[in-house]
């Protein structure tokens, strides 16, 4: 029997009495869905997952999208991101090794954004008994219901620009930052022009409705936007500032302590999240990701 039991403030959940390897009925299916869209990021344990397993499991909520890092999908499984810090023969990391460095949503830079993230824990990082490599989520729902009554009038109608193109300026400039501080720094991706190309800016509502639970949330985030869209640089940054270090506030936080066969799903509408990068290598770290393509915000 399916159990959800809620481990965070405004979000986070662990639902148990499933087994995802299985074929799931529908009416069990219903019971996830609900759990996720009630608790906007849910975490099943002790998962033992092929990739079609994992695969079918996340196409049961919708179209799975291929990300622009092609060279970090899994060979014969485009759907699926490598998300690691392991290296190839070469040197290289066999995964995106500096996904989640700041604040965001995944894909929100895309012209439709994605609606979930499904990521599974096959290798976390251990050191002295403890597990390294949290990620810490936001409920941008909570963050937005919290707002003053004149600043949800002041952010009705605007818009914000998500781009691909600042995201990575903005990692290259943080990743110069630390080398000069003398931080380990994370593998840095370069993108192609072409890849570039297919992930043109995107300009879209700062106050998000969800199209299944109909709240409202803050889809702006300090990864990929850019700036406000008809308000002066100055001003821009500032707002833009303020809200995102709103939505971050500790009380619309929950943070995730991964474990071996973890599948986190987390909805990239209603959250925004952040890895914490408090280990290296020899210390491994191996994710499967894939993702559910949204709809067009509104």
């Amino acid at each position: 029997m399916i159990t959800v039991h809620r481990i965070g403030k405004h979000l986070g959940a662990e639902v148990s009495g499933v087994d995802l390897s299985r074929p799931l009925d529908d009416d069990t299916f219903a019971k996830i869905a609900a759990a996720f869209y009630d608790n906007e990021v849910v975490v099943f344990r002790n998962q033992t997952l092929t990739p079609e397993q994992h695969i079918a499991f996340t196409r049961r909520f919708g179209t799975l999208e291929h990300h622009v890092r092609k060279e970090h999908r899994l060979d014969g499984y485009p759907e699926i991101l490598i998300v690691s810090n392991v290296r190839d023969a070469r040197g290289r990391a066999i995964g995106a090794e500096d996904a989640g460095r700041f604040w965001h949503s995944d894909l929100s830079y895309k012209d439709v954004p994605s609606l979930l993230s499904a990521l599974y824990a096959i290798e976390v990082p251990v050191k002295d008994g403890r597990v390294l490599g949290d990620t810490s989520f936001a409920s941008t729902t909570a963050a937005y219901e919290a707002l003053p009554e004149d600043l949800k009038r002041r952010l009705q109608g605007l818009k914000n620009v998500h781009s691909y193109r600042y995201y990575r300026d903005k990692n290259a400039r943080a990743q110069r930052e630390e080398q000069a501080r003398g931080v380990r720094v994370v593998q840095e991706h370069v993108p192609t022009a072409d890849q570039l190309k297919s992930v043109p800016d995107s300009e879209v509502p700062i106050v998000r409705t969800h199209p299944v639970t109909g709240r409202k949330g803050l889809f702006i985030n300090e990864a990929h936007t850019s700036h406000i869209v008809g308000l002066p640089r100055a001003e821009s940054d500032t707002l833009l500032a303020r809200i995102c270090a709103h939505v971050v506030k500790p009380e619309f936080r929950y943070q995730h302590h991964w474990r071996t066969g973890d599948l986190l799903m987390w909805d990239n509408i209603a959250v925004q999240h952040k890895a914490h990068f408090d280990y290296d290598l020899p210390l491994r770290r191996l994710m499967y990701r894939t993702t559910v393509r949204g709809s067009a915000p509104f």
